[in-house]
């Protein structure tokens, strides 16, 4: 039985990305076009989530609104497409952005987050450095930005840039 147990441990441990894999996909850097690696991350983000607004203009899209309880199981729509949520909840979308710098483009993946709290009728925002923000969202987030670069790692350079860019916004 404990060797079950050592098993199990090794193949969920073995299931994520590396912290070098999450980091190359977070600072790596494209030479494709804009139109070109937007295609790529709705792709890529289709595997997991269903597609929102998308602006092509613009060169991003946000992922539909997705409820998940607070250890980040999915909450299942029930009667009526309803989904039941419950003190603790949480409303997530990924934003992602295509953003154009000279020849190279970039990705950039961020939360939009809202919890439901208790006897009060409207959810609260938490923002991508909120203590208060389940530390499984930086998980899909990162998933999110692997999966893109799994797909776009053909135009990848070799210059990366730092980690840190201003969040996108999308009404």
């Amino acid at each position: 039985m404990k060797w079950m147990f050592v098993v199990v441990l090794a193949i969920v441990a073995g299931c994520g990305a590396s912290s070098a894999q999450i980091m190359a996909a977070k600072t790596a850097e494209y030479r494709a076009g804009g139109g070109q690696l937007l295609d790529l991350a709705i792709q890529a983000a289709q595997e997991k989530y269903r597609i929102g607004e998308v602006d092509g203009p613009g060169k991003r899209f946000i992922t539909a609104a997705q409820f998940y309880n607070p250890e980040g199981g999915r909450e299942s729509a029930g009667a009526g497409d309803v989904v039941q949520v419950l003190p603790g909840s949480v409303r997530v979308q990924f934003l992602v952005e295509i953003v154009e710098q000279g020849e190279v483009a970039r990705v950039v993946v961020v939360p939009r987050t809202f919890q439901v709290v208790q006897g009060s009728p409207q959810p609260r925002e938490l923002q991508p450095d909120d203590p208060n923000l389940p530390p499984w969202v930086h998980g899909r987030v990162d998933a999110l930005y692997v999966a893109i670069h799994e797909r776009a790692k053909r135009f990848a350079t070799t210059t990366q840039v730092r980690p840190g860019t201003v969040a996108p916004q999308m009404e």
